[in-house]
């Protein structure tokens, strides 16, 4: 009894606090948003009201929802200031599923239209959902180019970390690698049953690493015994029977190259397949450039990330 008294008073002192928040966080924590945090989105947002906040990680990142001038933004804060993007709220997706009703991804669903505040590129984000399968579209313009990517699995959060929340077993993972973590960009993806995936994209490479929630690595474009990569056509790359599994999603892709690879680091057998697709004549305005990239764990057959880009004439 006592305790649900307790929460109450909690809960009361939050909404007068914090200018109606409400802190979205798991069962019996006693966590409560700073009032910094607020100060810091109504330094950009003066006007910014009706906060809903959820903990990303405890007492350090939030992800933030509030409305400012008839809008509704997302974004993440930190005790002392926004982290990242600022997502503003549309509800028109008619340029996006125009340019997708022109792709091989055709007849998907978007939802969820996200435009960024304060991009140069007409940047946005959005969930797509092809084939029964949820992707995450980023779009964005470059010179007279709508250019579209998709990846896969969606992840329901996915925010960036320091080092500090970082397992201890990927810290000595990369340290053993000679992976400079300081200088690497490092996300945490989260899916519907809030498993994570720790995103590690050091500074000068060319493909991200990846490891699941123990710390255990999963997929790396790099070779243990400290050789090159060496590209080479789709069915030449892996076992012939894990190359048909995964183009039979692909068999509408049809030009032909040699961008695939197989990493070997220790015991783990890391391959990246690539499919590219063209139509129109190319030199004209109705010529589309579209690439699909699949990596997969040739250990156990488990596709750890998919992605996908396009590239259509404005």
């Amino acid at each position: 009894m006592y305790k649900n008294f307790y929460w109450l008073l909690l809960f009361a002192a939050l909404l007068y606090g914090c200018n109606n928040v409400v802190d979205v966080q798991e069962p019996d924590t006693e966590v409560v948003v700073p009032e910094s945090a607020i100060a810091a989105i109504k330094s950009s947002y003066p006007d910014a009201g009706q906060f809903v906040f959820k903990t990303l990680i405890k007492e350090k990142l939030w992800k933030a929802k509030f409305f400012s001038q008839a809008n509704s933004f997302e974004t993440h804060v930190s005790p002392a200031a926004i982290s990242g993007a600022v997502f503003r709220n549309s509800a028109d997706g008619s340029l996006y599923k125009g340019l997708t009703d022109k792709l091989q991804i055709s007849g998907g669903t978007l939802s969820n239209v996200q435009l960024i505040e304060m991009a140069t590129d007409s940047a946005a984000r959005m969930q797509y959902i092809v084939n029964g399968r949820p992707h995450l579209l980023n779009y964005y313009e470059f010179n007279d180019w709508h250019i579209v990517k998709l990846a896969a699995p969606y992840p329901v959060e996915s925010y960036t970390v320091g080092l500090s929340d970082v397992p201890e077993k990927i810290v000595s993972f990369c340290q053993q690698a000679n992976i400079d973590l300081d200088s690497s960009q490092i996300t945490i993806n989260e899916d519907q049953a809030s498993k994570k995936t720790y995103i590690i994209h050091p500074q000068a490479a060319l493909f991200p690493i990846f490891f699941d929630e123990a710390g255990n690595l999963k997929w790396i474009a790099q070779n243990s015994d400290g050789t090159s990569l060496v590209n080479g056509p789709n069915d030449k790359i892996g076992s012939a029977g894990l190359f048909e599994k995964i183009k039979a999603d692909y068999t509408d892709y049809n030009v032909y190259n040699t961008l695939a690879f197989e990493a070997k680091y220790e015991d783990l057998s890391s391959i990246r397949y690539v499919f590219q697709r063209k139509s129109g004549a190319e030199g004209t305005r109705d010529f589309i450039s579209e690439t699909q990239e699949i990596f997969v764990n040739a250990n156990s057959g488990e596709v750890i990330f998919e992605q996908y880009s396009s590239y259509v004439f404005k």
